[in-house]
Parts: C-alpha cells; structure tokens; sequence
C-alpha cells in the first residue's frame, strides 16, 4: 500500500513539474512573440492535458462484428498454426 501511495505522489509531482515548465515555456513564448509580432497558443498545457484525460475516460463504442463464430474460430487457429 505504502508503494501505491509513494507511486501516487511521484506522478502528481511529476505533473506539476511539466505544467510549471510548460507555462514558463508559454510565457518566454508570449512575450517572443509580442516582441516580434507574432502569435502564441490560447489553450494552456493544463487544458490540453484535462481534454484529453476527458475524452480518453469516455468508453468506447465496441466495433460490431460481422464474422460468424465459425469464422471467428478457424482465424484463431489459423493464427496459433503459423
């Protein structure tokens, strides 16, 4: 248990090491581009992270197949057999 827990805080730390060095990355990058005239990300790293966590914890439809069980069954044999 003391392992998960250690593991646990590892990761967040981890975490809150690459969001503070992305948003000082996405501030030298702002004041660049201000300086120069250019254009910068809206969206943070933090945002970016969220969406994706998001959308990867939203289950996935389950492709409907189409072979029947005896097809299903000599494509597993075929593939133990090579």
């Amino acid at each position: 248990m003391g392992y998960l827990v250690s593991k646990v805080h590892l990761l967040a730390r981890e975490e809150q090491y690459r969001a503070y060095i992305a948003t000082c990355a996405q501030l030298i990058a702002e004041s660049t581009a201000k300086f120069a005239g250019g254009k910068t990300l809206k969206q943070s790293y933090i945002n970016i992270i969220q969406r994706q966590s998001k959308q990867a914890m939203q289950p996935q439809k389950a492709k409907k197949e189409e072979r029947s069980p005896e097809q299903i069954a000599a494509d597993i044999l075929d593939a133990l057999h090579r």
